[in-house]
């Protein structure tokens, strides 16, 4: 799979095509190929990335991935996900489980990609395009008789990270302005590429110490979603959530705007 910089791509070929062809390369995340593998291992249709390391975490979580839990720091706890950052060969990673809810939920995705391998090959939707996310390493779906259980993926884990609306509290007046633009630039880039986050809340956007596209990270991409074509209503629909709490965090009129008007030359 080679990956295409969505920085450039676009300008010499029409952008639907670009989108298609983004989206063939992200399917070969389902498929046995060069850089993926697709197996069946202890009751799980797997998915992973063909490295040692992910065999070596895969033979780590099966055949209860649930074990790794224990001695987790959970992130997030719930009846509809659990996630945690687990320690593997002395590496953390983030796993994240999508819970089974009872019979109706067997039955209703009993011929549908559960929300784990869905959330997998976005995830590689959004790496094709060069957007910074999470790199998924393995993806597990746990099926008896086509009836779905539990579902899990294992990413990356985001070191000396934190939240936008954190770190936006630890700057001066300058240092937001380039945020702003540089946010606005990303994610009209993101847009333009056809790709919808579809919760753009600060909490789902990691920074580091420095602002670059190596150390910015958007997650839980459970809700982001694929456009088929370009929409300019969809796509300023998905960056409101973002202005949102720009407005939350006292963000000025002239900063709204300088996030607009970036978003708007990301477009192009």
């Amino acid at each position: 799979m080679q990956t295409i910089s969505f920085l450039t791509s676009g300008a010499s070929k029409d952008l639907s095509a670009a989108i298609r062809d983004w989206h063939l390369q992200a399917l070969e995340c389902l498929d046995n190929n060069g850089k993926f593998v697709s197996e069946q291992r202890d009751g799980f249709r797997i998915f992973r990335k063909r490295t040692p390391e992910t065999e070596a975490a895969l033979q780590f979580l099966l055949p209860n991935p649930d074990q790794v839990f224990v001695d987790a720091h959970i992130l997030k706890p719930g009846s509809r996900t659990h996630a945690g950052v687990v320690e593997i060969g002395g590496a953390k990673y983030v796993l994240k489980r999508f819970n089974c809810r009872g019979w109706g939920y067997r039955i209703g995705n009993a011929f549908r990609r559960s929300r784990a391998v869905r959330t997998w090959l976005v995830n590689w939707e959004y790496l094709v395009r060069g957007i910074p996310v999470p790199e998924p390493l393995l993806c597990l779906e746990e099926r008896r008789c086509r009836l779905l259980e539990r579902s899990y993926i294992l990413m990356e884990y985001a070191e000396s990270t934190c939240s936008l609306r954190e770190r936006w509290g630890q700057l001066d007046e300058t240092e937001k302005v380039l945020f702003g633009e540089f946010f606005g630039s990303l994610l009209g880039k993101m847009h333009r590429a056809g790709m919808l986050h579809g919760d753009l809340k600060w909490d789902n956007i990691l920074v580091g110490r420095e602002l670059s596209l190596e150390t910015v990270r958007l997650v839980d991409l459970d809700g982001s979603s694929t456009m088929s074509s370009f929409s300019y209503t969809q796509a300023h629909k998905d960056l409101a959530r973002f202005l949102k709490d720009l407005a939350k965090e006292r963000g000025t009129g002239s900063l709204d705007a300088c996030v607009r008007q970036s978003w708007e030359r990301g477009l192009q």
